[in-house]
């Protein structure tokens, strides 16, 4: 297994954790985001994400941008930048956690590195599109005074266009071949979340167990609540399903009273397409 230790970029993000943390007192809170997640088999992917939260009662509403880069993209894939908008809900019954979400967003395509033999770009459709809708339910129980255990389970559906350089006899390029694909992934998991600092913050410990009919749609993007639900990976191979595990690891913490600190690791077990590692630095201001 390749492990590649992320770069994380300057970001801010909500990194939701038990319902010990959540306030009846409605708030909003602006966040931004970035990291990369670093993907064995194929390209280093950067990302970064602006949100705003609004807190009401029990409940909340986030919407939120995300910018994903192909970056060192290698073989037959066709760097692409992703730009995806995001509106996520959720809401606490007791200590049962219910969230949603629906995402939609384009991509644009670069052929540039890839030339002909004779040293011309290959012609590329250089637009696609992204669409994701999910949903998840969690459930939080108390093992000690600041120790907290959450279950879950989620469903997403995905749907991504990307694009391969097809070769000729040479072994060059010669055109390239824009497709789509789609596909359900059912996640179950697990959260632990130890509170401190007279809860100001958050060390989390999380495990899951993925899988997914096409693991070229894996692109979750949306969830606080779910091991590696905001790591964008674009698995440009189609038509392959598969299971794998995830592990996380996060530290949350206020560095005053309006602004907090999040960082957190996600690192893949068997992920058919290639281990990733994806490295995630937050900053959240409350207003």
């Amino acid at each position: 297994m390749k492990f590649i230790l992320p770069v994380a970029c300057v970001a801010l993000a909500f990194a939701g954790a038990a319902s010990a943390q959540e306030t009846d007192t409605p708030g909003w809170t602006l966040s931004a985001s970035g990291g990369i997640t670093a993907v064995q088999a194929q390209a280093d992917q950067p990302f970064g994400s602006l949100g705003i939260r609004r807190d009401f009662g029990s409940g909340w509403v986030k919407l939120e941008g995300t910018y994903v880069g192909s970056g060192d993209a290698r073989g037959a894939t066709i760097p692409a930048d992703t730009w995806i908008g995001t509106l996520s809900a959720g809401t606490y019954v007791g200590n049962l956690g219910l969230d949603a979400y629906v995402s939609a967003g384009s991509r644009s395509f670069d052929a540039a590195n890839l030339r002909t033999q004779a040293g011309q770009p290959i012609a590329v459709d250089r637009s696609g599109s992204i669409f994701a809708i999910g949903g998840g339910i969690s459930y939080d129980i108390t093992l000690g005074e600041q120790l907290f255990l959450s279950p879950f389970v989620g469903v997403d559906y995905n749907k991504i266009d990307f694009a391969i350089a097809l070769t000729g006899p040479t072994g060059r390029p010669i055109s390239s071949q824009r497709q789509s694909s789609d596909g359900v992934t059912g996640t179950a998991g697990v959260n632990l979340t130890h509170l401190f600092a007279n809860d100001a913050g958050s060390i989390g410990l999380s495990g899951a167990i993925s899988t997914a009919s096409n693991i070229a749609a894996v692109g979750q993007i949306g969830f606080a609540g779910r091991t590696g639900a905001n790591t964008p990976r674009f698995a440009d191979n189609p038509n392959q399903s598969g299971t794998w595990g995830e592990l996380g690891a996060s530290l949350s913490f206020n560095a005053t009273k309006a602004v907090a600190i999040d960082l957190s690791v996600i690192q893949t077990v068997s992920f058919p397409f290639g281990d990733t590692t994806a490295g995630i630095v937050g900053l959240r201001f409350r207003f």
